[in-house]
Parts: structure tokens; C-alpha cells; sequence
């Protein structure tokens, strides 16, 4: 495990060059971020020529006058001023230091930025940036990062989720949905230009990091693909899944990467084969970020593509029906005892087939539900329950979901997931998905999310 990258996400004491006692300076604001979630004040160190003291604590003019031994800096000052900040790490001895300046590659300052590297490789120091929104640690509640997104009151989440973006608008808007369904993260890195420490090296990391269960990755140029290849490997054999979501592989989207990271992307063609044979979970959008890892770290993972669908609708079965065989999973018949049992409770007029329509008469008596659950999920040749909910909301939606979190216990003394589609607005529903959502059952807006989520799971778990 790299010892710098280590230093960046488990510091034993840090400093912000650029805070100040003005709140709208990035340095104040990752301070302030810092010292608000629990980094303690004894190990942080303001760094800033033009104050004698910022937010209670003593400011040094320069790293060098720190009188400690100093682990990280996360420099947030002008990019005319980080090639003599960068010497004096060098100089104290730093360890890893994080640049959120921007200026540089990405606006055509090439030499400058590689001056910086070499000027911190000769020192043996690691350069996170130029351009990064620093990173988040929750295992140690520390957050060296201005993002807006520690706005929102009590995150970060804590959870086994690492998170690696090329873009910290990206990191941060992930962030918003994960922690909207309270899926919580371990580590997190905004990697910005990748001077020097790259996307690659932080799979690495997180593949050993025992805090992270599974790792999602926004990627728009790979640097080193060997490294990014044997660093996925090591995931995988760890039996941590990788969710990819690369982007510029388009003529435009490859010109737009250079302009906001100064990185050139590989060819499509490329780089999509290292993706295949990285054995990582591909994504299409970025609602791919969060609803992957949910069922990930949620629920067990399914042995096979075998699919059960319950529904309140015989519509979507339908629809459930299309987008199986679009996705490539298989619907099995149920076997005749089961339906001999479902045909005990379900109306007079119901079809007992697989995907399962429990009909309109769910309104008049919810524990249906349930009940079909409880026959479906032991049988061996179903290895993943999908139920649709339609249109249910309000106080009917809410004793609904407190029927199937009541049933999930039961689903998982088989190993196997189980997963929710509700259909119905969730703002019309949101008691019913708040209750889903705290018991660890993942919950879709659509049914292709839901499938494709089903998919993606199964055959990254069936090749594991």
C-alpha cells in the first residue's frame, strides 16, 4: 500500500495553505470543513503570510515554520504561488500533498505543471491535483476538501464505498445521491489533472483498504492501463466490485477532457477492451454511481442471472418481461408446487406466471405481498426477487413497505437479493422509501434501473 496515499487519507496531521479569517476563500472553507467534522485542532495547521491566527489557531507564514512534523498540505492559493510551496514541502519533509489550485494544465500551462512534479519528485513527495476538491476519510472523520457538498448536515455518511472522480463536481453530485439514500463512503478522491498520483494508484489503494467493500470510479482518461488493470484485478480477488463510469470517448467529449483536466483520453475502442478485461461493472450514466453500489453493499450478491419479479401491475410485468430479455436475464417458470401455493393466495383470476401479477386486489389486502415472498424466495433456481411497486403512496404505501422489510429478513437467510422498483412519485411516497432505504433494501425510480442494476450484478458476480 503506497505510503503517501495513505498519508493523504489517514494524516496524522495536516495543513491548509491559503486559510484565512475571510469565509469565502477556499482554504477557510476546507479548514472549517476540516476542524467541523472531528480533525483534531492540536494536528491542523493554518499556513498563511498575512495572518497571525485563523479560527482559533495559531498561523504559520510557511510550511517550514510548522515546529511539528507535518503529513499532508492541501494548498489552495493562486497557481503562480504552488511551485514555492511545493519546494518548501520538499523541504519540511511532506508527505503527500494535495494542489486544489487550478491554472495549469488544463489552461495550457503543461511546463509549469510538470515542473511542479519533478521539483516533488526529487524530494520524494506525491502531488494529488493540480485541480482536485481534496478527499474524504470516514473511517478517521477526515475531510481536507471544500466541497459544497459537506454542506449538507451530518455527512459524510460513513459506509465501505470508495469513490474516485477525475472531477470534484462529479464526486460531489454522487456524494448528494448516495448520502439521499444513506449509502455511506469510505474513502473519497477528487483526482483533478493527475500530475502525479493517478486514478489507477487510488484503485490500488482502495483494492487493500479495509474500510472499502466495493469502489466506484468516473474516469475520462486512463493514464496507466496496466496499472489500472492489475489494480481492478486485485479488487476483484479481494472480492470488491469496481464500478466504471468512463466518459470522453467521444471526439468532443476527448477535446472538452483537455480543457478541464489537461489529461488526453484513449481511444474508444481502447480502452473500452480494458474494461472488459478488468472485469469491472460499466456504467452508462451517472445514476449508475449510486444505484450499483447500493445493491452492492446492501445485499448479497446473486450466484446466477435467474430473476423472480413480483408486481402490482400486470403492465409491469410487461415491462419487466421486455427489459429481462433486453438485459439478458432469465425469468424461470415457477415450479407447479409453487404455484400450487400462490394459487392459495392470490385471487381466483390472477395468472400465476413469472414475472407475478398480485393484481388490483393488493389494495384490499396488502399482506399478498408478503406472502408471495415468502413462497418465492427459498426456491433455489430464483436467485434474485424484483418487486414493483406501482402506484402506492401515502399511509397504504408505508404499511406496504413495513411488509416487505418484515419479509427481507426472511429473504436473506437464503443469501439473495432482493430489490424494490416503486413506481409512484417519491415525494408522494417518501415515508414507504425512507423505510425501505433504512433497512438496507435498494430502492429504483424505474424498472430499467432496477434491471440493468440486476444485470450488471449478477454477471460481474457470476465471472467473479
Amino acid at each position: 500500500m503506497d505510503e503517501s496515499i495513505s498519508a493523504m487519507f489517514d494524516p496524522d496531521s495536516v495543513a491548509i495553505v491559503g486559510a484565512s479569517n475571510n469565509p469565502s476563500k477556499l482554504g477557510s472553507i476546507a479548514l472549517n470543513f476540516l476542524l467541523q467534522r472531528g480533525f483534531p485542532k492540536e494536528r491542523t495547521f493554518p499556513v498563511n503570510p498575512s495572518e497571525d491566527s485563523v479560527m482559533g489557531l495559531k498561523c504559520y507564514p510557511s510550511v517550514s515554520d510548522i515546529p511539528k512534523t507535518v503529513d499532508l498540505v492541501y494548498i489552495l492559493t493562486p497557481a503562480t504561488t504552488v511551485e514555492k510551496i511545493v519546494e518548501d514541502c520538499v523541504n519540511k519533509g511532506v508527505k503527500c500533498v494535495i494542489i486544489g489550485s487550478a491554472g495549469f494544465a488544463e489552461v495550457g500551462k503543461v511546463k509549469e505543471q510538470k515542473t511542479l512534479v519533478a521539483k516533488a519528485r526529487e524530494g520524494g513527495l506525491r502531488l494529488c491535483g493540480p485541480n482536485s476538491q481534496g478527499v474524504i476519510s470516514t473511517p478517521n472523520d477526515f475531510c481536507a476538501s471544500f466541497s459544497p457538498t459537506l454542506l449538507i448536515p451530518n455527512t459524510p455518511i460513513k459506509g465501505d464505498v470508495g469513490l474516485i472522480s477525475h472531477s470534484g463536481a462529479v464526486m460531489g453530485s454522487t456524494l448528494t445521491h448516495m448520502w439521499d439514500l444513506g449509502l455511506g463512503v469510505s474513502r473519497c478522491v477528487s483526482t483533478g489533472n493527475e500530475a502525479d498520483l493517478e486514478t489507477a494508484e487510488f484503485l490500488d489503494f482502495m483494492a487493500e483498504d479495509p474500510h472499502t467493500k466495493n469502489i466506484v470510479v468516473y474516469v475520462e482518461a486512463i493514464k496507466n492501463k496496466e496499472l489500472f488493470h492489475q489494480a481492478a484485478k486485485k479488487a476483484k480477488m479481494a472480492g470488491k466490485a469496481v464500478v466504471v463510469l468512463k466518459a470522453a470517448w467521444s471526439k468532443k467529449g476527448m477535446n472538452l477532457t483537455q480543457y478541464h483536466t489537461g489529461l488526453t483520453p484513449g481511444a474508444r475502442e481502447e480502452d473500452n477492451k480494458l474494461l472488459k478485461d478488468s472485469k469491472i461493472i460499466p456504467c452508462q450514466d451517472l445514476d449508475d454511481l449510486y444505484h450499483m453500489p447500493m445493491a452492492l453493499s446492501w445485499q448479497p450478491k446473486p450466484i446466477d442471472n435467474k430473476i423472480a419479479v413480483i408486481a402490482t401491475s400486470g403492465a409491469a410485468c410487461t415491462m419487466a418481461a421486455d427489459l429481462c430479455e433486453e438485459y439478458g436475464l432469465e425469468i424461470p417458470e415457477f415450479k407447479e408446487e409453487v404455484k400450487g401455493k400462490l394459487k392459495g393466495i392470490l385471487p381466483e383470476f390472477a395468472q400465476i406466471k413469472n414475472p407475478l401479477d398480485v393484481t388490483g386486489q393488493i389494495i384490499l389486502n396488502l399482506g399478498m405481498f408478503k406472502q408471495c415472498i415468502e413462497i418465492l424466495c427459498g426456491e433455489e433456481y430464483l436467485n434474485t426477487i424484483l418487486l414493483i411497486i406501482t402506484s402506492a403512496v401515502g399511509d397504504p404505501a408505508a404499511l406496504l413497505a413495513e411488509d416487505i422489510v418484515k419479509v427481507s429478513q426472511e429473504v436473506r437467510k437464503f443469501n439473495k437479493p432482493m430489490m424494490v422498483c416503486w413506481l409512484a412519485s417519491r415525494i408522494l411516497s417518501q415515508k414507504a422509501h425512507n423505510l425501505l432505504l433504512e433497512n438496507k433494501i435498494p430502492t429504483y425510480p424505474t424498472i430499467r434501473t432496477a434491471v440493468k442494476t440486476i444485470k450488471e450484478i449478477s454477471h460481474w458476480s457470476k465471472n467473479s
